[in-house]
């Protein structure tokens, strides 16, 4: 008879599966964009199912791993509602706009970050 190892279940099967799952773990934890010091977790589940005569049992073998998710990203946006058109405008703080200032002569009113709506819904730039 050959003796049962976990090395050798499912042709190395498990074996396998544990390392993935370790990997992804361990390639979370080096991840700059997830939170350091929080705990990730590797599951491994060996079920054995035997059948009536209790000579034979179906093994199944479950990996699972609880990693950290990305830490949220966070930003500022400036939003304001023109009264006489009803265009909406937002433009991210830092992307050079703020769409409460007013624009200096002879400079270009077209800067990166700015999304422009009508109360309507529609793109300001749909129309061009």
């Amino acid at each position: 008879m050959i003796e049962l190892n976990a090395s050798t279940i499912a042709g190395g099967g498990l074996v396998e599966r544990l390392n993935e799952e370790i990997n992804k773990a361990v390639c979370n934890c080096l991840d700059v964009n997830t939170e350091a010091k929080k705990q990730r977790v590797v599951t491994l589940k060996i079920k054995i199912k035997p059948d009536e005569s209790r000579c034979f049992g179906e093994v199944r073998v479950e990996t699972s791993s609880t990693l950290c998710p990305a830490s949220p990203i966070a930003t500022s946006i400036f939003m304001s509602t023109d009264l006489k058109t009803g265009e909406v405008s937002a433009s991210e703080v830092g992307s050079g706009e703020n769409p409460m200032q007013e624009m200096l002569p002879g400079v270009s009113g077209s800067m990166p970050g700015k999304i422009t709506y009508f109360a309507d819904g529609k793109s300001a730039s749909a129309g061009k």
